[in-house]
């Protein structure tokens, strides 16, 4: 795909393809690599607030009776109709509630980008965009980038040296490690939108064995990432929300 060039969405690859997670890079964006560190950061907390901002508005989109829906399907318990869930685990609920098709027929990010379509600005046009073209995958901390942030290699899309920036991740991560999260790539950056499920060495050898010998190269299906939640969930391997998407307090 040509940087910058515009897809028909009947053109869209399917959506746990390897084609359909390739980078679309706006033409105004240029040559990530060449950037020194406080231009990075700027980008990065500009995207960033964008996309607090489209969680945000996501809320109105997304009903009640499918959070709880999804809640049951990662195990989680209701009282008086409210999720019995934590910050860390109420991430992991809203994360498949929006981007995925667990609750319903329709994903409530593309519902959301419908309705705000004619009404965003180049920047929250192409952010949007980004966001419904999100997958979920597993990536492994290959090496600190240079400038910020840090190489991964996504083991399900058989893609490496992605440059992830997460300024919290930038600090905790080790090299070598893995972690299950949502991806969403813009401006030349690969960016988690939130929910993260952190993958010891153990869990690794046992999804090598169950999964990457029986599947096609390509994201998690939402029927693997409830898998994947409920496992972490079991084991208490739930990411801290804020090292996943470092947000405002």
């Amino acid at each position: 795909m040509v940087p910058g060039a515009t897809v028909a969405r009947s053109q869209i690859p399917d959506p746990v393809s390897v084609e359909r997670h390739r980078c679309v890079v706006s033409g105004g964006v240029g040559d990530k690599t060449l950037m020194d560190r406080d231009q990075a950061r700027t980008d990065y907390h500009r995207i960033l607030a964008g996309v607090v901002r489209h969680h945000q508005a996501l809320d109105h989109h997304v009903a009640g009776a499918a959070m709880a829906r999804v809640a049951k399907r990662l195990g989680l318990r209701l009282r008086g109709g409210l999720i019995d869930a934590g910050d860390d685990e109420m991430a992991l609920v809203s994360d498949l509630a929006i981007y995925g098709r667990v609750a319903g027929s329709t994903r409530a990010i593309d519902r959301y980008a419908r309705a705000v379509s004619g009404s965003l600005d180049a920047f929250d046009r192409e952010l949007v965009e980004a966001l419904s073209r999100s997958w979920f995958s597993i990536v492994r901390f290959a090496a600190r980038h240079p400038v910020a942030g840090w190489y991964v290699d996504d083991l399900l899309l058989e893609r490496t040296g992605l440059w992830l920036m997460n300024e919290a991740l930038e600090q905790s991560a080790r090299e070598g490690m893995s972690l299950g999260t949502r991806l969403f790539e813009v401006g030349g950056f690969v960016l988690s939108t939130g929910a993260a499920a952190p993958l010891t060495d153990a869990w690794m050898e046992v999804l090598r064995d169950d999964l990457w010998t029986r599947r096609k190269p390509g994201a998690l299906t939402d029927a693997e990432v409830v898998t994947l939640y409920r496992l972490t969930l079991s084991s208490g391997l739930v990411a801290r929300h804020r090292n996943a998407l470092d947000g405002p307090a």
